[in-house]
């Protein structure tokens, strides 16, 4: 049995999902012609996979194991997902300090919010008084 180009394992992916070529094309940024010169190459750049399968939603890591395995990608499998969630997470560990950024992050934007919310009431208390 003949195996499938790059391009044919896109065009069914993008095909089970049910999406439209023009909202591809529209999504990618690029034209429909450009998505049909991709399905029918042998092979495709990972940056091209990737970009579609974000756009579709799908995943094409077991499509294109070894093609991730080259580019250096280190694919989380569940095993890989279970010890990542299993490690202590000491001052020392990358995800303690991710996490304490991640909080900063959405403390920062509570506090944005707060100020934008603050400014408009003040901007509505100016409008009266002038009036």
């Amino acid at each position: 049995m003949k195996s499938l180009s790059a391009g044919e394992i896109l065009e069914h992916a993008v095909r089970r999902q049910n999406v439209n070529i023009s909202e591809l094309s529209r999504r990618m940024k690029v034209n429909r012609r450009t998505l049909y010169n991709w399905f029918h190459q042998e092979k495709l750049h990972l940056d091209v996979v990737c970009a579609i399968g974000q756009v579709i939603n799908y995943d094409f890591s077991k499509e294109f194991q070894d093609e991730f395995l080259r580019s250096g990608v280190r694919l989380v499998t569940e095993e890989t997902n279970q010890q990542l969630t299993q490690q202590p997470h000491t001052q020392d560990s990358i995800y303690y300090w991710m996490h304490k950024y991640i909080t900063l992050l959405e403390d920062y934007k509570t506090l944005l919010e707060a100020s934008r919310s603050v400014n408009e009431s003040l901007g509505q208390c100016i409008n009266e008084l002038s009036k």
